[in-house]
C-alpha cells in the first residue's frame, strides 16, 4: 500500500511542513545526555525538545495516519458482512451509514488531515474518527432487535486494535479513545437488557484485554520511537562536533598559530594555483624568501617570549607591506618566511623586498636577509621547483655576503 500511495503521500507531507534544522545547540545537547542517561517519564520530553520531536517526526507520523485512514475507508465497510449475519434487521441502516455517511466523511477528513499543521490536532482527529466508528457500531446494536445484537458489541474490540496498532495512535490519545470505547460498550450493554450475561461478560473481558495489551504495546513502541530519536539526535550532536573539529583542524593546518600567516601546506597549495593562473595569463611569479639574521642567538639572548614577539613583528610587517589579492605571505618554519606574488616583475619584487628589509632594520632589534626569484611559468623548462631553488640560492648568497641585504635571481623573458 505505502509505495503505491507514495506520490499523494509525499504531497500531503509537504503540507505539514519540512523537518527542523539539523543543528543542535549546547542546551539541547545537555538535555539529550540527561534523558539518555536517566531516562524520560510519561512519554514526554521537556517542552522545547518535545516541540522539536513533534516537528521532526511529524512527516512520518502523518504518512502513517494517512495510510491508516485510507485503509479504514475500505476495511470499515467489510463489517457490513458481520452486520448482515448478526443484526440483519438493521442491515439497510448499517449500509446507509457505513457506505454513504461514514466513508465519505472519512475521505473528506483524509484531505483535511493533510493540511492540519498541529501534530496534537491530527491525533485528536484520529481519536474522533475512532469514537465515531465505535459509536456507529454501538448505535446499530442498540437499534437492532436481534438476539445477537448484544454479543455483536464485541466488534468494538476490532476498532481498539486497529487504532492502537495500525494507526499507532500515541499513548495518551489512545488512552482517551479506549476509555470512550469501553464506555460505549457498557452503555450499549445497558441499553440491551436482553443481552445474555454469560456472553456479554466474556466479551467485555475480551475488549478490556485488547485495550490493556494494545496500550502496553503502544506505550513500548512510542518509548522506542522516542528513545531512537534521542539517540539519533545525540549522533547528530557528535557528527556536528566532529565536523567542527575537522574544520578547526583544517583551519589550523592552513595557518600558523604564532604569526597567523599561512602555513607551509597552504602556501604550497596556493602556489600551485598561482602558477597555473600565471601560466595561462603569461605573467610572472616572483618569490621572496625572508630569513631573520642570527635569530637563534637573539632568541638565546633575549628569551623565547621576546623571540616569539620578534617573529610576530616581522610577520606583521610582511603582512602589511606584501599581502594583496595576487600575493600570499606564509611562514615556512622557524625564523623563515616566504612570499609569492603573481603578476609581479622582478624589479617590483626587489623594491618590495627592500622596503621590508629597511622597515625591519628600523626597529633596531634584528635584520633580515631576503632572496628573490622571478619566473614566467609559460617559459621553456620553467617549474615551481626551479623558482623555489632560485629564491633559496639568492637567500644563501645574501647570507654569505654579510646578511641584511636583498639578492635577486630571475628572468623577465
Amino acid at each position: 500500500m505505502a509505495p503505491a500511495a507514495a506520490p499523494w503521500l509525499d504531497q500531503a507531507v509537504g503540507f505539514a511542513g519540512a523537518p527542523a534544522a539539523t543543528t543542535v545547540d549546547e542546551a539541547e545537547a545537555h538535555v539529550l545526555d540527561e534523558l539518555l542517561k536517566h531516562g524520560f517519564h510519561g512519554l514526554r520530553f521537556p517542552p522545547r525538545l518535545e516541540a522539536r520531536f513533534q516537528q521532526e517526526t511529524g512527516p512520518q507520523r502523518l504518512r502513517t495516519l494517512l495510510i491508516s485512514c485510507a485503509l479504514v475507508s475500505v476495511l470499515f465497510n467489510w463489517m457490513l458482512l458481520s452486520d448482515w449475519m448478526m443484526i440483519p434487521d438493521v442491515f439497510d441502516l448499517a449500509l446507509h451509514w457505513r457506505l454513504f455517511v461514514f466513508t465519505p466523511v472519512n475521505l473528506i477528513g483524509l484531505f483535511v488531515l493533510m493540511r492540519v499543521p498541529s501534530p496534537l490536532l491530527r491525533e485528536a482527529m484520529i481519536v474522533f474518527a475512532g469514537v465515531c466508528a465505535a459509536a456507529l457500531n454501538t448505535w446499530l446494536c442498540i437499534q437492532s432487535q436481534d438476539a445477537l445484537a448484544g454479543p455483536y458489541l464485541v466488534s468494538l474490540t476490532a476498532i481498539v486494535v486497529y487504532c492502537n496498532t495500525v494507526a499507532r495512535i500515541q499513548v495518551r490519545p489512545a488512552l482517551v479513545l479506549d476509555t470512550l470505547i469501553v464506555c460505549l460498550y457498557f452503555y450499549g450493554w445497558w441499553q440491551l437488557p436482553q443481552a445474555p450475561l454469560n456472553v456479554m461478560a466474556p466479551a467485555a473481558l475480551t475488549l478490556l484485554s485488547a485495550v490493556v495489551f494494545t496500550l502496553y504495546g503502544a506505550c513500548a513502541q512510542e518509548h522506542d520511537v522516542r528513545e531512537n530519536w534521542l539517540r539519533l539526535m545525540r549522533e547528530r550532536v557528535l557528527q556536528d562536533a566532529l565536523r567542527q573539529a575537522n574544520a578547526s583542524l583544517e583551519a589550523t593546518s592552513r595557518s600558523d598559530a604564532l604569526t597567523e600567516l599561512a602555513s607551509r601546506r597552504h602556501f604550497d597549495e596556493s602556489l600551485m594555483s598561482m602558477w597555473s593562473q600565471a601560466r595561462d595569463a603569461g605573467a610572472e611569479i616572483s618569490l621572496m624568501v625572508v630569513d631573520i639574521d642570527d635569530f637563534k642567538a637573539y632568541n638565546a639572548r633575549e628569551g623565547h617570549p621576546r623571540g616569539d614577539a620578534c617573529l610576530q613583528t616581522v610577520a606583521a610587517i610582511l603582512r602589511q607591506d606584501l599581502s594583496n589579492p595576487q600575493g600570499l605571505v606564509a611562514r615556512l618554519g622557524g625564523e623563515e618566511f616566504i612570499v609569492a606574488m603573481c603578476g609581479t616583475p622582478l624589479q617590483t619584487a626587489v623594491g618590495a623586498a627592500e622596503r621590508v628589509r629597511k622597515a625591519i632594520e628600523g626597529l633596531g632589534e634584528v635584520s633580515v636577509s631576503v632572496g628573490v626569484s622571478c619566473m614566467r611559468p609559460n617559459s621553456p623548462h620553467a617549474s615551481m621547483a626551479q623558482l623555489l631553488a632560485a629564491a633559496d640560492e639568492a637567500l644563501h648568497l645574501a647570507k654569505k655576503r654579510g646578511r641584511n641585504r636583498v639578492i635577486a635571481f630571475g628572468t623577465q623573458d
